[in-house]
């Protein structure tokens, strides 16, 4: 397994000592480094690091504001700061751990390698949807599809078909069905309804599933991530599992 790593601190001899202790591991491949907040949410544009060791208390956007805007992100984000009081936090924000600075080496090496086995079963995982994804579309030349949703709202009755939809995103018990002038709330599983949809439909994230009818971009990231945009101009972020699907759909 070949690793990417990006340290974030604002503190050049924090960042320093990350890196000298992630050298000593050879299945970490590559380290990159940011000083601030900014310059980490530029430089997660185009890379997609497996993990991120990322300092809280920084100038300007701090590193609680950069873990709440990549609530989506497929990195395992640990928080290495020196104040306890954000550990709440961080594990709100879903952080994968939390180093309190200062910390020993053998603490450091623990959570790494927790993350590197997270990481492998990940990646076993995207192996299961693989085959996943061709048993589905063996069973969608079997079986109908769903052509259009049953809208009912206060009363009245309307249906949406299945050509019109740009993407789907879960929420909790339902999906939200996103249009080009709306969105709609509708109470079904995930799950369930990537099963029913049309060839056409594609899941991406455990929260997505896109129409590629209406994909106009899809740009290859990094460490088997991707970003799509819809032509309503929003961007999804594709989950690692989903690589191999992606790759063949849109090849």
């Amino acid at each position: 397994m070949r690793l990417s790593v990006l340290v974030v601190d604002d503190e050049p001899h924090a960042r320093r000592h990350i890196k000298n202790l992630l050298s000593k591991d050879d299945e970490v491949a590559i380290v990159y480094e940011c000083k601030n907040g900014k310059e980490v949410l530029n430089f997660l544009k185009n890379k997609i690091p497996d993990i991120i060791f990322l300092d809280i208390n920084m100038p300007g956007i701090s590193g609680v504001e950069v873990a709440d805007k990549l609530k989506n992100t497929e990195s395992l984000i640990i928080f290495s700061t020196a104040y306890d009081q954000y550990a709440l936090k961080a594990f709100e924000l879903e952080a994968f751990d939390y180093l309190l600075k200062p910390f020993e080496d053998q603490r450091f090496y623990d959570v790494l390698q927790r993350a590197k086995t997270s990481i492998e079963k990940e990646k076993q995982a995207s192996f299961s949807q693989r085959f996943a994804s061709l048993y589905k579309e063996y069973n969608n030349s079997l079986t109908p599809h769903l052509s259009e949703f049953v809208i009912k709202d206060k009363g009245f009755e309307y249906k949406i078909h299945t050509d019109e939809v740009l993407y789907i995103e879960a929420s909790s018990v339902y999906v939200l069905i996103h249009l080009k002038d709306k969105n709609i709330l509708y109470r079904t599983a995930i799950n369930l309804l990537e099963q029913q949809l049309p060839s056409n439909f594609i899941r991406v994230h455990r929260s997505f599933i896109l129409n590629t009818d209406f994909v106009k971009k899809v740009k290859y990231l990094n460490n088997s991530t991707y970003s799509l945009t819809i032509e309503n101009e929003d961007v999804i972020i594709s989950s690692r599992k989903y690589k191999e699907a992606i790759s063949r759909k849109f090849s």
